[in-house]
């Protein structure tokens, strides 16, 4: 594809998304493009794979059973393992405060779903490159 990004092939990405079919839509576009990626289900198991795992960036989703993707992200932040970890908050519902609580809480982006391909491909090596 014309629209590989450089150095993706190195790169992990950590998708926490409690849709499956938001899951493998991502997962096969990333991939489309180079990116290595694994994905986790829910807040705890995340957190899990995120330190077993050490991804180069994080797209995390802020509705989810269990723990919401507000208090996953305050704990992947808090955490020793995880805090470098870039992270970009991914929700398909508007929060009128959203974007502000992403950075507080520490988040690198924030970024609405449904989303255009090449705006998350994009998004993603903007990301990485900070």
């Amino acid at each position: 594809m014309s629209r590989d990004p450089v150095g993706t092939e190195q790169k992990m990405i950590l998708i926490i998304e409690d849709e499956e079919m938001i899951i493998l839509s991502t997962t096969m576009l990333l991939e489309s493009v180079g990116y290595q990626v694994a994905a986790a289900q829910n807040g705890e198991e995340g957190i899990q794979k995120a330190a077993e795992l050490n991804p180069d960036l994080i797209l995390l989703d802020v509705m989810m059973p269990g723990i919401d993707g507000w208090e996953t992200l305050g704990l992947l932040k808090r955490r020793e393992e995880t805090r470098g970890i870039p992270v970009v908050v991914f929700t398909a519902r508007e929060h009128a405060h959203g974007q502000r609580k992403s950075r507080e809480l520490g988040a690198t982006g924030y970024f609405r779903k449904p989303f255009e391909p090449d705006d998350l491909i994009e998004l993603v090596a903007r990301s990485l490159s900070r």
